[in-house]
């Protein structure tokens, strides 16, 4: 057997446990790919993603829906979707947590969220801003979103709303 060119099929051929209909066919052509070739396809693939994407910018806002009367309003969906986050180990969403410093919305209503953590130690530290960026890219009229996770000031309970805080028995 020509193992360069069938190195991934087994032969399983009379094999009890394998029913016929799993077994590899022997007849088919199986492509060959370099790696150089492997990333020369790559490559195209991206460059393409990039060309779909360069044509889609060029639309109204990504997300579909009707745009936002004012930044004001988009501002109240985003933090509508921010409250639909939570951190997993506390039942109190990252916006009452006061985990959310800033939203800043541009003239091409692209959105720049400012947001910290409990502590640097936390868990879904690096989970947490993708979370983010991920649920307001989803928010009707947002065209883009950038997540800065900032460690100044510290978060501290202070920063909590009174919503947390009567949520976690702190009142």
């Amino acid at each position: 057997m020509d193992t360069d060119n069938k190195r991934d099929i087994m032969d399983l051929s009379g094999s009890p446990e394998v029913p016929q209909e799993n077994q590899p066919k022997a007849d088919v052509e199986r492509p060959t790919v370099s790696p150089q070739e492997g990333g020369y396809f790559l490559n195209k693939f991206l460059e393409q993603d990039k060309k779909e994407d360069a044509a889609s910018e060029d639309a109204a806002p990504k997300n579909g829906g009707t745009p936002p009367a004012s930044k004001d309003e988009l501002e109240a969906r985003i933090v509508e979707a921010l409250r639909e986050i939570y951190d997993p180990e506390i039942p109190v969403n990252i916006y009452e947590m006061g985990l959310i410093y800033g939203v800043d919305i541009d003239d091409d209503w692209n959105v720049k969220i400012t947001m910290t953590l409990t502590t640097p130690h936390c868990p879904v530290a690096e989970s947490m801003p993708g979370e983010v960026e991920l649920k307001v890219n989803g928010v009707a009229g947002v065209n883009g979103t950038e997540v800065s996770l900032v460690w100044e000031p510290a978060w501290d309970m202070s920063n909590m709303s009174d919503e947390a805080r009567l949520e976690l028995g702190l009142l």
